[in-house]
C-alpha cells in the first residue's frame, strides 16, 4: 500500500514532538541529588546524630548543674536560715519561761537564772540579726516579721526589766508586769516567730521536694541510644558490615550517660527525700513540741504566782501539755513521754497545794530540784526535745550533703561523654563516606 507525502509528514511531526524530549537547558541540582543518594543520607544521618548527642550532653550538664546549685544553696543558705528562725523561736520562748521562773525565788533572782535569761535574749537578738542579713530582699513577709520581732523584743525586755525591778523591791505589781510581758510574748511575738520559722522551713521542704531525677534528660539520652542503634542497622545494610566501631562506641557512651543520669538522680532524690522525711519533717514536730513545753511552763508559773486565781493559765497548761502528748505520739523521743507524765503529775500536786491554801508548799514543788518535782521533770523534757532537735537537724544536713555529692561529677561528665560520642559518630561514619568517593 502506498503512503502519500502528507501522511509521512504527519508521522514525522509526531515522532519529533519536542514535548517528549528532555530539556537540555534544565539546571543541575547536585545538592538534592547528593541528599537523595546513599552517601547524602549517611551524611545527614551523621549530622543529626552528632546534634542529638551534643544537645543531650548540654541539656544534662545544664539541668544537673542547676539542681546541684539548688542543693548547694539549700545547704549553705536556706537551711541555715531556717535554723536561725528556729533558734529565734526557741530563745524567745525560753527567755519568757526563765523570766517567770525567776519570780518563784522572790526578791533577787538566782544568778544562774538571770544568766540564762540574758543568754536567751542575746541568742534571740543574734538570731534576728543573722536572719535579717540572710533573708532575700524580695521576701517582704519575712522582713516584716523580723522588723516586728525586733521592735517587740525591745518592748518586752523593757517590760521585763520593770517587772524584775519591782520584784526585787518586793512590790506585787511586778507580777502584773510579768503577766503583761508574758502576754506580749505568747500572743504576739511567738506567733510571729512561728510564722517566720514556718516560712523558712517551707522553703527548705520545697527545695528538697524538687530534687527529683531529670526524667526528661534521661529520656533524651535513652532516645539517643536508640537512634544510634538504628543508625548502625542502616549502615550495616548499605555497607555489608555487621558492626560500625564508631557508632558502637557512641552507643556505649550514651548508654553509660543514661545509666549515670538515672543512678545519680535516684541516689540524690533518695538522699533529699530522707533529709525531708527523716530530718526536716520530724524536726518541725520536735520544735513545735518544745515551744509548747516552754509555754506550758510559763503558764504553770504564772498560775502559781497568782496563787491559783488565774484559771486561764491552768486551762492553757492542760491544752498545751495535751498537744505535746499528741506530738510525742506522732514523733516519739527517748525519755520525753515519761518526763511529760511526771511533769503533769507534779503540776497536779501544785494545784492540790494551792487548793488547800499551801502556797509555800506549791512553790517548793515548782522550784525544788527533786527528781519527781516540776522543775526537774520540765528540764528533763526540755533537754530531751532539745537534743532531738540537734540530732534531726544534723540528719537533715547530712541528707542534703549526700544529695549534693551524688551529682558532683555529673555536669562535667555529661558534657565530656557527649563530645566523645559526637567524635565517635564522626569517626564511624567518615570511612563509609570515603568508600563512595
Amino acid at each position: 500500500m502506498r503512503v502519500d507525502g502528507d501522511e509521512v509528514e504527519r508521522r514525522q511531526t509526531r515522532t519529533l514532538d519536542e514535548s517528549l524530549l528532555v530539556d537540555l537547558d534544565e539546571p543541575d541540582r547536585p545538592v538534592i541529588d547528593f541528599l537523595r543518594a546513599t552517601p547524602g543520607r549517611i551524611a545527614v544521618m551523621a549530622v543529626i546524630l552528632v546534634a542529638i548527642v551534643l544537645a543531650v550532653g548540654v541539656a544534662a550538664s545544664a539541668t544537673v548543674s542547676g539542681r546541684q546549685q539548688q542543693l548547694g544553696t539549700l545547704g549553705s543558705h536556706t537551711e541555715p536560715l531556717s535554723d536561725a528562725a528556729q533558734r529565734i523561736y526557741s530563745a524567745l520562748s525560753s527567755a519568757n519561761t526563765t523570766a517567770a521562773t525567776a519570780f518563784l525565788a522572790g526578791g533577787v533572782e538566782p544568778r544562774d537564772i538571770r544568766d540564762r535569761y540574758d543568754a536567751d535574749i542575746g541568742q534571740a537578738s543574734a538570731g534576728l540579726v543573722t536572719a535579717s542579713n540572710g533573708v532575700s530582699a524580695n521576701d517582704t513577709e519575712s522582713l516584716t516579721l523580723l522588723t516586728d520581732l525586733s521592735n517587740q523584743l525591745a518592748l518586752y525586755t523593757g517590760m521585763m526589766a520593770t517587772a524584775r525591778a519591782s520584784n526585787r523591791d518586793g512590790l506585787p505589781i511586778g507580777v502584773a508586769y510579768l503577766s503583761g510581758a508574758s502576754t506580749l510574748m505568747q500572743e504576739s511575738m511567738l506567733p510571729d516567730a512561728d510564722r517566720l520559722y514556718r516560712t523558712q522551713i517551707d522553703a527548705v521542704t520545697s527545695s528538697q521536694r524538687s530534687a527529683a531525677p531529670a526524667y526528661a534528660v534521661i529520656a533524651g539520652a535513652a532516645v539517643a541510644v536508640g537512634l544510634l542503634i538504628v543508625a548502625q542497622i542502616f549502615l550495616a545494610r548499605h555497607s555489608h558490615r555487621r558492626l560500625n566501631p564508631g557508632l558502637a562506641v557512641a552507643s556505649l557512651l550514651m548508654a553509660v550517660l543514661t545509666v549515670w543520669l538515672t543512678a545519680a538522680g535516684l541516689v540524690s532524690a533518695h538522699a533529699a527525700n530522707n533529709a525531708r522525711t527523716q530530718g526536716g519533717e520530724p524536726l518541725g514536730v520536735a520544735v513545735a513540741a518544745r515551744i509548747l513545753v516552754q509555754q506550758a511552763r510559763a503558764d504553770e508559773i504564772l498560775g502559781l504566782l497568782k496563787r491559783g486565781s488565774d484559771t486561764l493559765s491552768d486551762i492553757r497548761f492542760d491544752e498545751r501539755t495535751a498537744q505535746v502528748g499528741w506530738l510525742l505520739d506522732k514523733h516519739p523521743v527517748d525519755g520525753a513521754s515519761d518526763a511529760l507524765h511526771g511533769w503533769i503529775s507534779s503540776h497536779n500536786e501544785i494545784r492540790n497545794k494551792l487548793v488547800g491554801g499551801d502556797y509555800p508548799g506549791a512553790v517548793a514543788i515548782a522550784r525544788d530540784d527533786g527528781v519527781q518535782h516540776s522543775t526537774a521533770q520540765f528540764a528533763r523534757l526540755d533537754q530531751a526535745l532539745g537534743d532531738d532537735i540537734v540530732r534531726l537537724r544534723q540528719r537533715q544536713r547530712d541528707g542534703i550533703t549526700r544529695a549534693y555529692i551524688a551529682l558532683s561529677a555529673l555536669p562535667a561528665g555529661a558534657a565530656a561523654i557527649s563530645v566523645l560520642a559526637a567524635l565517635a559518630v564522626a569517626a564511624g561514619v567518615a570511612p563509609r563516606l570515603n568508600e563512595y568517593h
